[in-house]
């Protein structure tokens, strides 16, 4: 049966409407007649119809200027115009309006009448399907990351016209990778949907669950009241799916781990919202997942999980959400930049930008600093090759390396093919290592680095001081220089131990012909100690903080 409403204020046309879909329908319908528009609407607030047939001129008003009031009520039901004139720009108007097509009475038969609206019903399904596939996950039905992103600026926009607020909410299934190493894809595919329709249960319609990939999923929670009201949402949700989830007759368990922030409240704008709700639920993982963390201050570079790291490590490096800054190194005597060194960034989708003290150690861990590292040496070699080619006068460029760069057996060849690829003169290359990876010396890796050192490239001894410090290392390493350590730095000339250490190695670096670079300086006056005791080169905010490419090139030709 076809559900339908015409809204004709003519009696007689009226009949003969419901005339010619008997005929054409066989009967096979349901018919709701309305005088008026305001009976129209009371109508369909009433009842469910598949298709709406709207005379086109009623006592208050054109039918099709209230069609986007029927689309508020009943947006997926097509609308068909039956007019009493031919008018064409009236009838452009109709469509544009929103109608699935427009009809002229007495040019119009019981077959032109029904097969307008089947037509219309058709068009109505393949475009819910076409939006269904544009904007809905295909696995989950719930929203896809397109339309959520749609969704949450205009809920922002909304919020900062009423003043009200809204919660926004990332979980991220607990161990969910296990599942389907163990089980397969179709048990995971079972349980995401599983998943989001526990989601579903848990929210109000004005509120939107979304699937954003993989085992993440997002709420966006509107019109809220209190925060109790959040959290006793973020609850029934982890409650629900700690439940059991049978998948042919597989008992599996899943939970989630939930990051909630706030708008207006935690954030300005949209990005920012998506920033903290990912560092809130890092943080809920980082604390053994099943339970939510509300965003706080402080958790935006914090929240990264060592489990999932490497997977985010290497959607970045494909992604290129890596970057290198740039921080000069200045001659102390001149006063001229002699190089830059640089550091790397991580421009978090998400999080924004992240230093790497929080997610260098565990690239350290998980292997993924061979590739990050290989990716920083060519992308600063370039650089400084582009500097060169610039005539800036000091194109030189430091890049600190790995242990397990140094120990993954061809790290010689991999430079000597970065030099040839960039076309860099090996002389303008520096190559820091750091101090506490000596320790843990061999001759294999001694040999490396003399390799690297045969081909004119420069190697300095990084975070000299930092707390391992050998003097041993100075006379077997083929180093050309040092970096003290700004733990060193940091209370000059004010610790007289630390005064002690400084004085005691610049002299015995000068003894070996080896330079010392100073890190860390942010003041005049750790300059001017520097500079009383001869240091060669410094760098640090009181010269300036590292920069993108083009922003720390101006550095090169003044300080």
């Amino acid at each position: 049966m076809i559900s339908l409403l015409l809204v004709e204020d003519d009696l007689k046309e009226a009949l003969v409407i419901r005339n010619m879909l008997k005929e054409g329908l066989q009967n096979q319908f349901t018919l709701e007649h309305g005088l008026s528009l305001s009976d129209a609407l009371d109508l369909i607030q009433q009842n469910q119809f598949q298709a709406i047939i709207l005379d086109s001129h009623l006592p208050d008003g054109k039918s099709f200027e209230s069609i986007l009031q029927f689309m508020q009520f009943c947006p997926d039901v097509p609308i068909l115009i039956l007019s009493g004139v031919e008018e064409e720009d009236q009838a452009i108007q109709a469509v544009k309006s929103g109608a699935q097509d427009y009809l002229i009475k007495g040019q119009t038969s019981s077959s032109t009448l029904c097969r307008a609206i089947r037509y219309a019903m058709e068009r109505q399904r393949a475009t819910q399907r076409i939006t269904q596939l544009a904007h809905y996950d295909h696995l989950t039905g719930l929203a896809n990351r397109g339309l959520f992103y749609e969704r949450l600026n205009c809920a922002v926009a909304r919020c900062h016209r009423n003043d009200t607020a809204i919660a926004l909410m990332f979980l991220d299934l607990d161990h969910f990778k296990g599942i389907n190493d163990t089980l397969g894809h179709e048990y995971g595919d079972s349980l995401l949907k599983t998943v989001a329709a526990r989601i579903k249960k848990c929210i109000r319609e004005i509120d939107t669950g979304v699937r954003l990939g993989g085992d993440e999923f997002a709420v966006l929670l509107e019109q809220i009241v209190s925060i109790e009201d959040v959290a006793s949402v973020a609850q029934r949700i982890l409650h629900l799916l700690a439940q059991p989830v049978i998948i042919k007759q597989h008992q599996l368990h899943v939970t989630g781990s939930l990051g909630i922030t706030i708008y207006p409240w935690d954030s300005a704008n949209s990005q920012e919202l998506l920033s903290h709700a990912d560092a809130a639920m890092y943080r809920a993982k980082a604390q053994g997942g099943n339970t939510y963390q509300f965003y706080t201050a402080g958790m935006k570079t914090a929240g990264l999980d060592g489990s999932t790291l490497e997977m985010e490590l290497s959607r970045a490096l494909a992604k290129e959400e890596f970057l290198l800054h740039y921080q000069p190194q200045m001659n102390i005597s001149t006063k001229q930049v002699i190089g830059m060194e640089a550091l790397l960034r991580w421009h978090h989708p998400y999080q924004g930008l992240i230093g790497p003290n929080h997610f260098i150690p565990q690239a350290e861990e998980n292997g993924m600093i061979i590739p990050i590292g290989e990716w920083v040496l060519r992308s600063a070699s370039k650089q400084a090759k582009y500097w060169e080619k610039q005539g800036f006068p000091a194109p030189h460029v430091a890049v600190n390396l790995s242990a397990r760069q140094i120990h993954q057996g061809h790290l010689p060849a991999l430079i000597q093919d970065i030099l040839k690829h960039s076309h860099l003169d090996p002389e303008n290359l520096k190559l820091e290592l750091t101090e506490t990876f000596l320790i843990h010396e061999t001759e294999e890796t001694i040999q490396t680095l003399r390799e690297i050192k045969a081909m004119g490239v420069h190697l300095y001894i990084d975070d000299f001081g930092a707390g391992y410090a050998s003097l041993r290392y100075l006379k077997s390493f083929p180093v050309d220089g040092i970096k003290l350590d700004q733990s060193l730095i940091q209370n000059l000339p004010h610790s007289t131990n630390d005064a002690a250490i400084v004085i005691a190695v610049i002299s015995l670096a000068k003894a070996l012909g080896l330079q010392v670079i100073a890190e860390g300086v942010e003041r005049q006056e750790q300059a001017d100690f520097l500079e009383e005791h001869e240091c060669d080169a410094m760098q640090g905010y009181w010269i300036a903080p590292p920069l993108p490419a083009n922003e720390s090139a101006q550095h090169m030709v003044h300080v």
